[in-house]
């Protein structure tokens, strides 16, 4: 998978060039002031330096955005320290120090624990470092420039219009089939110190809410609330865990459907039922969601197994990331395009949203293959 997320990384590049070209002609105006900020930068060679702090390597979606965003810092002539912290917060906190202490020029950070770093953040707006939140809102803090990321509220839309079409609820436009059920149905949640986990859930509750209301749906073990459900460092053992006290309630009843919120909890999820007779014809496997389009669960949605996921590029991601580093750089304001959602409890963050895709069986080799995002030898 290692030459894949090379491979992405490189279909991207030439994007981010053109896109932090644009904004820098559209910035300052003068490419002397470019040329003078990076004269002036922190590196021992004279090039920028760039700070970038991804959470995990757990998480094949984190290496290819670290991957992704390293890659296209560097072909703009830029010096990247990218590590990842394996979802250790004092570790990420001492690496963003040790930036810091190195003089870094700007920092990308996927941060682990949204409340944490408030701290830090503080040490590098001392040092007139700015800060990009990259994917995950870092909250309580003034000290956050930018947000990259995607309509997580959105992603949660999605996640559970899937659920419901999967189950025969909403027909393939989104529009009610007259199916009144009732599904059984479990519902599984991201991490609480990731600010996107709660946003992904409100914006799936949104979609579920009247079906729970109304019967439609039904949830066995009673467990709706968010923190109940959530999953502690969005590591697919806890889901194991969490999903394997839920089926004995399954004993005399099927389990529909399962709302998750991203495909290692999926994968997860699709094992431990299969370990109980789940995915034979008599007895087919629940509609399980997820995100991110993972390789293990772009397989098994290939496969009729897992029933979709939502896509998110990360590829422009680390695009918008970059061209922000670019803009700040030379003097220039970063491109937004939302100014009022982002609160992180000190400030409303500038953002830019980017857009997430359904992927299903039917759509799958159109988006992730069609789209470069993977190779057909990779989906076998």
């Amino acid at each position: 998978m290692r030459h894949g997320k090379r491979r992405r990384a490189g279909n991207a590049l030439a994007a981010s060039l053109a896109l932090a070209a644009v904004v820098t002609v559209a910035g300052c105006g003068s490419g002397d002031a470019g040329a003078a900020a990076e004269a002036d930068a922190g590196s021992a060679d004279g090039r920028p330096l760039v700070g970038v702090a991804m959470p995990t390597t757990t998480s094949e979606r984190w290496i290819a955005d670290g991957e992704n965003v390293q890659d296209q810092l560097q072909a703009l002539g830029y010096d990247v320290d990218l590590e990842y912290a394996e979802n250790d917060v004092p570790t990420q906190v001492q690496q963003l120090e040790d930036m810091i202490a190195a003089g870094a020029d700007a920092l990308v950070i996927g941060s682990i624990d949204g409340v944490a770093l408030k701290d830090v953040l503080a040490e590098a707006a001392a040092a007139d470092i700015p800060v990009i939140a990259y994917d995950r809102l870092i909250r309580e803090s003034p000290d956050v420039a930018y947000y990259a990321t995607f309509d997580n509220a959105r992603v949660g839309v999605l996640q559970a219009t899937q659920l419901l079409q999967g189950l025969g609820v909403l027909d393939a436009g989104g529009e009610p089939t007259g199916a009144t059920g009732p599904y059984n149905v479990e519902l599984f949640a991201g991490s609480t110190d990731d600010n996107n986990a709660s946003v992904f859930y409100s914006g799936a509750m949104q979609v579920l809410q009247p079906y729970l209301d109304s019967g439609v749906l039904v949830v066995p073990s009673g467990e709706t609330g968010f923190e109940t459900i959530a999953t502690a460092a969005w590591d697919p053992k806890n889901a194991t865990a969490r999903m394997q006290t839920l089926l004995p309630r399954y004993a005399d009843k099927r389990l529909d459907g399962v709302l998750s919120p991203y495909d290692g909890i999926s994968i997860a999820i699709l094992d431990a039922v299969k370990g109980i007779g789940y995915g034979s014809e008599s007895q087919p496997l629940p509609v399980v969601t997820g995100q991110d389009a993972e390789l293990a669960s772009a397989k098994s949605i290939a496969a009729g197994e897992q029933y979709g996921t939502v896509y998110k590029d990360t590829r422009q991601l680390a695009e918008v990331a970059v061209s922000m580093v670019r803009a700040l750089l030379d003097g220039a304001e970063p491109e937004t395009n939302d100014n009022a959602s982002y609160d992180n409890g000190v400030k409303v963050v500038p953002s830019y949203l980017l857009a997430p895709q359904v992927v299903t069986s039917q759509n799958y080799r159109q988006v992730l293959v069609d789209g470069g995002y993977y190779t057909p030898e990779e989906l076998g």
